[in-house]
């Protein structure tokens, strides 16, 4: 998914916070925070993190067994570029939830596009 298509999407902001460094020294393991929190009544049903400069934009794309309400977690992904990284939930009335937060690499870590 590149960078206009996820502009286009409409994303409630609130409830959903994206932990990211603003610098980083290299792409090769950059830390990411997700923090989900869906609205009265809603449950998050799915999410992923997509990193629209990458080779393979979509990083991790998660479906939830069982929906909850809250979510989070933390982990570590590689990026070829310093780009914005976009978080998308989707809850259970369809509706998406979301951030994105710019990081700035001093060094790549896609060369080989992977």
């Amino acid at each position: 998914m590149n960078t206009a298509s996820l502009q286009q999407l409409k994303l409630r902001p609130s409830g959903a916070v994206l932990e990211l460094e603003p610098l980083s020294d290299t792409g090769n393991a950059v830390p990411v925070g997700v923090r989900l929190q869906a609205p009265v009544g809603l449950t998050i049903q799915s999410f992923a993190l997509y990193a629209p400069d990458n080779p393979v934009s979509q990083l991790i794309n998660i479906t939830l067994g069982t929906p909850v309400s809250r979510y989070s977690f933390d982990t570590r992904v590689r990026l070829g570029a310093s780009q914005d990284i976009w978080l998308v939930a989707t809850l259970s009335d369809g509706s998406l939830l979301g951030h994105h937060a710019p990081t700035v690499l001093t060094s790549s870590a896609c060369f080989d596009a992977s």
